[in-house]
């Protein structure tokens, strides 16, 4: 494939971290590893980034967890917007400042935390009123609380229902919702929802539309099994 040398290659196309004074530091050159992670069982994204550093960077801007970062990352040969990990738009959060060690010749490793910002605002934001709609529509208001600007995929659900959150985040009224939603698309109502993010935005579907992906939509299974 063109532009593509080995396998597991990728172009770290941006790589910054905006500090809680505004300024923007490029990481790009002193990145050694970048890893994120997605769980269907976790709201939102998490990483780490080791970062090896000789130009003394808390001390250009001091790391204090309010920082936000820049990532983007894509394959050489895939050119696809969706085949793309973009968080310029919609930045991580930096939470921590795990470790760090020095490793010799004035060079200091950094090995730094980050989230999704919606998990962040997610803690800060408290619903305390009575929610009504059918529990898709209720994610989709959450989701609003925490300003999520991402892609969302949400799954309708069936029925008109109520929600009555007693002053909880935004997250654990989605919750309250995911014991209780069934699937309006799927013969069998499909009762085990999910909610989760990945880098391509969060999602809120049933185990049954995720077994018969065929994108980002669910679709009908394509075989029916019937036991004698």
């Amino acid at each position: 494939m063109a532009g593509l040398n080995a396998v597991g290659d990728f172009e770290l196309s941006k790589a910054e971290l905006i500090t809680s004074s505004g300024m923007v530091i490029d990481l790009s050159a002193s990145i050694i590893n970048i890893t994120i992670f997605e769980d269907t069982t976790m709201s939102s994204l998490t990483g780490d980034i080791l970062l090896q550093d000789s130009f003394a960077l808390t001390s250009v801007g001091p790391i204090i967890g309010q920082e936000y970062l820049k990532l983007q990352i894509k394959t050489p040969s895939l050119t696809d917007k969706d085949q793309i990990i973009d968080f310029t738009e919609n930045v991580f959060i930096v939470n921590s400042l795990e470790s760090r060690v020095e490793v010799g010749n004035s060079v200091t490793a950094y090995l730094l935390n980050f989230t999704s910002s919606e998990i962040v605002r997610n803690a800060r934001t408290k619903v305390s009123r009575s929610l009504k709609g059918s529990y898709s529509e209720i994610v989709k208001v959450m989701l609003g609380e925490v300003e999520c600007k991402k892609k969302m995929y949400i799954e309708p659900t069936a029925g008109s229902k109520r929600i009555v959150a007693p002053n909880i985040s935004p997250f654990d009224v989605i919750s309250m919702a995911l014991k209780q939603s069934t699937s309006s698309l799927n013969e069998n109502a499909s009762p085990s929802y999910m909610f989760y993010e990945t880098s391509q935005g969060y999602f809120f579907r049933s185990i049954e539309s995720m077994l018969a992906l065929g994108g980002a939509k669910a679709r009908p299974s394509k075989f029916k099994y019937h036991f004698r």
